[in-house]
């Protein structure tokens, strides 16, 4: 390892070293998607789209975000769109696939404070690199695929992918971050996007039909159906 400290826990070694970014968990927001009409696209000529779908706009304070999220009742669910509103304020909403409670989380890097219980550990410039007294981010896997194959624009001769069901099983209740969702969408039919599902330590993921459905000739870059994310340990955190 490199130069740092290392515990063995119950769920795995964690290491803390002069890399450790110091995210540490903040707040804990839950909320119920709504049907809403929220925008989609616009197309060639500026016209803005609209679908309803289940969904909710979580706001929240903090300095420099990093947010995990998983709903209930393994349903499936996609960040729809992170904003900045001011210089500490942020929104963050989510699409299900049917009426759920969405599960966030925040985590930041914090300052000092005086806790006066647990350990602290500062790199070599005296930055607090991880607090005890608060659970930290802890990523235990990274996954990517893309469902459209090849690179480039394509028009001719390729189905919209399948959904094309995937899973993996962890051995401690997970939660998903830093989610790249795969995407298609043409004007407000279909609007297609990656949705994930988190049930303790079993996760899913597929290219879902938010709208539509997936059949019918695949138009658009195929690198739009690529996806990427984390996969987080939530070991004591409800």
């Amino acid at each position: 390892m490199t130069a740092g400290f290392q515990a063995f826990t119950d769920t795995g070694a964690v290491q803390i070293d002069g890399l450790t970014p110091n995210y540490q968990l903040v707040a804990a927001l839950a909320q119920v998607t709504q049907q809403e009409s929220i925008p989609t696209v616009f197309n060639n000529v500026g016209t803005q789209f609209y679908g309803t779908f289940w969904h909710t706009t979580f706001t929240f304070n903090a300095s420099r975000p990093f947010f995990a999220f998983r709903a209930d009742g393994a349903v499936l669910a996609t960040p729809w769109k992170f904003s900045r509103v001011n210089n500490n304020t942020f929104t963050a909403e989510f699409v299900s696939a049917s009426q759920t409670t969405v599960r966030l989380y925040i985590f930041d890097q914090v300052p000092v404070t005086a806790n006066r219980f647990g350990l602290q550990v500062f790199d070599a410039s005296g930055s607090l690199i991880a607090d005890a007294a608060n659970p930290f981010a802890r990523v235990i896997d990274v996954v990517e695929g893309q469902y459209q194959a090849g690179l480039g624009w394509q028009a001719v001769g390729n189905s919209t992918p399948g959904p094309n069901p995937q899973s993996r099983v962890y051995g401690v209740p997970v939660a998903f971050g830093g989610v790249m969702a795969a995407h298609y969408a043409v004007n407000d039919n279909p609007v297609i996007l990656s949705a994930f599902s988190a049930n303790g330590g079993s996760i899913g993921w597929q290219f879902f039909p938010y709208l539509g459905s997936n059949s019918g000739t695949f138009v658009g870059f195929a690198e739009a159906t690529r996806y990427r994310f984390m996969v987080l340990d939530m070991t004591g955190i409800t």
